[in-house]
């Protein structure tokens, strides 16, 4: 074979090599096409699987923040049960003032029976709750809108007419609790009730 042979041979060799590596070449984005779709349709597949998880916790978080509200409320519901027992109680045998039990007790009574539905709320979902829940907000506020006119106002207003001021302790006590209750009230009120007005019983 002669050297020209050999080197037409070796180029053509080249040549071949140099093709096929340029097809290889042409072939290589068509290649990377195809990855960077997979990566798409993977990418997509986990912004669903995303958006999926984000709406079933925002539903978990609107759950979580009922079940808080219903606590507050019932803790709300004890609270002034307990202020009006025994703060407003004990205030009033400070002042040597009668205290109209067969009146308290039809109140406390009244706060006892709005935890009972309150506490069944915890176990049920949707409207009923929504419903139930408002009624009960309307009904405390009106309880104690009744302690306010028959029980509170009386005796403060006992109080201030008195030349030789009584033993203020357990009336002090009772003031501070009953209004940072009524301010957490309105706080309630404002969440899930918001014309509802608490604070013109507050104890000035």
């Amino acid at each position: 074979m002669s050297e020209q042979e050999t080197r037409t041979e070796e180029e053509l060799e080249g040549q071949e090599a140099g093709d096929s590596g340029q097809n290889q070449r042409q072939e290589d984005p068509i290649g990377d096409l195809s990855e960077l779709e997979k990566i798409k349709k993977e990418l997509e597949a986990e912004k669903a699987k995303a958006a999926k998880e984000l709406k079933e916790g925002e539903e978990e978080d609107e759950d979580l923040r009922e079940v808080d509200y219903l606590q507050k409320l019932i803790t709300l519901s004890v609270q002034f049960d307990h202020h009006v027992g025994v703060y407003l109680m004990a205030g009033y045998i400070d002042c040597g003032l009668k205290y109209n039990h067969l009146l308290a007790e039809s109140y406390l009574k009244h706060l006892g029976s709005i935890q009972g539905f309150l506490r069944l709320l915890e176990k049920v979902d949707g409207v009923t709750r929504e419903t139930v829940t408002k009624d009960c907000i309307i009904r405390l506020r009106n309880v104690i809108q009744e302690i306010h006119k028959n029980l509170v106002k009386p005796v403060y207003k006992e109080v201030s007419l008195m030349k030789k001021k009584p033993n203020m302790e357990n009336l002090d006590n009772f003031k501070r609790e009953w209004n940072e209750r009524l301010n957490d009230l309105q706080e309630a009120c404002d969440f899930e009730y918001q014309i509802l007005d608490v604070k013109r019983f507050l104890v000035e």
